[in-house]
């Protein structure tokens, strides 16, 4: 038997750091996803297969305290922790310790850049090894067990990540409750700056100057936190569409500037959200912690123009649109 799942890659809309400080966040699945097909294998062991994760492969097996390295390239060493403790878990669950699995993983969303990566192949793989194991899970739950995988692996997790990978559409996140918001198209352009910042140091960054200087960033905070439920009351209500694109562009051009305010963007990024503007897109920020990796931008109608202006910027655009759908399983084979 052969499980195919996959699982989308998500941006932060709105209130990236702020919430950090107990203020609310929206955040959004995006149509790039990650593939991952589980099957049995009869050796008793973990098989990862990372054929394509936007970086060069690896082939890896887990046998109690060793670990097999069939060919090694590298970098795509960065997920296996994700997946193998994602398997570990529905094993767990299923109660099939013993049960050699071979996942094969290809993916769409760069690694590092800030889009839920690990989120989404922790989330597929549950998906995948879940159903080959014979596991009823709803997505909730499939987010929640995504959740522990990063808590078990970074040791720290807020659980946004894989809960909008894992259910998809829009999220709203505060103090460690999500709520669904219905659903809108949202016509976007990511663009990838090629390096990633370490959320770890620039959440450090942004806390030791908030010490420093409560009275000045306390109020940049609030304000992201008042944005993010002025966003909130646009996405839920009746207004035309047109007018809930152009006050939610205006939201991200604010957001942007506050983020910059916190110290969080780069030369990199500004270029990348200032050359969106210019091309039509209606409103351009970093999405995530800053320091490198992506910005996103509202561009309907324009994403080819935004693309090519991000790509002449030095950026990677990929045109994507917000993904109805979290958790997918694509196809069952005997």
């Amino acid at each position: 038997m052969r499980v195919l799942a996959s699982a989308p890659a998500k941006i932060i809309l709105f209130g990236e750091h702020s919430v950090v400080y107990g203020k609310p966040a929206i955040a959004a699945a995006i149509d790039l996803r990650t593939y991952v097909r589980a099957e049995f294998n009869d050796s008793g062991r973990i098989k990862i297969e990372a054929r394509d994760i936007k970086t060069p492969g690896l082939i890896v097996s887990f046998s109690e305290d060793s670990i097999y390295f069939e060919s090694d390239y590298g970098k795509a060493a960065e997920v296996l922790g994700y997946v193998r403790q994602a398997i570990e878990l529905v094993k767990e669950e299923a109660d099939k310790n013993g049960t050699g699995i071979t996942v094969s993983i290809t993916s769409q969303i760069p690694v590092g850049a800030g889009l839920g990566s690990s989120a989404a192949v922790a989330v597929a793989t549950i998906g995948a090894v879940s159903k080959l194991l014979g596991l009823e899970l709803t997505n909730e739950e499939v987010g929640r067990l995504g959740h522990r995988v990063e808590l078990l692996v970074q040791g720290a997790s807020s659980g946004i990540d894989p809960t909008v990978s894992a259910i998809g559409g829009f999220i709203h996140y505060e103090k460690g409750k999500f709520e669904h918001l219905p659903f809108m198209e949202l016509p976007i352009v990511v663009g990838y700056t090629g390096s990633s910042g370490s959320t770890k140091e620039l959440v450090a960054m942004v806390r030791e100057n908030y010490e420093e200087m409560p009275g000045i960033f306390e109020p940049v905070l609030n304000s992201m936190g008042r944005l993010v439920e002025r966003a909130k009351e646009v996405i839920i209500s009746d207004i035309d569409r047109e007018l809930k694109f152009q006050t939610l562009g205006k939201f991200m051009n604010i957001n942007h500037g506050l983020l910059d305010a916190l110290g969080v963007s780069t030369k990199k990024l500004s270029e990348l959200v200032y050359a969106a503007r210019v091309a039509g897109a209606l409103g351009a920020k970093i999405t995530g912690a800053g320091g490198g990796g992506c910005m996103y931008a509202l561009s309907p109608g324009k994403q080819r123009e935004v693309a090519t202006a991000i790509t002449i910027a030095g950026g990677t655009p990929m045109i994507t649109k917000i993904s109805r759908e979290g958790l997918r399983i694509e196809e069952v084979l005997p």
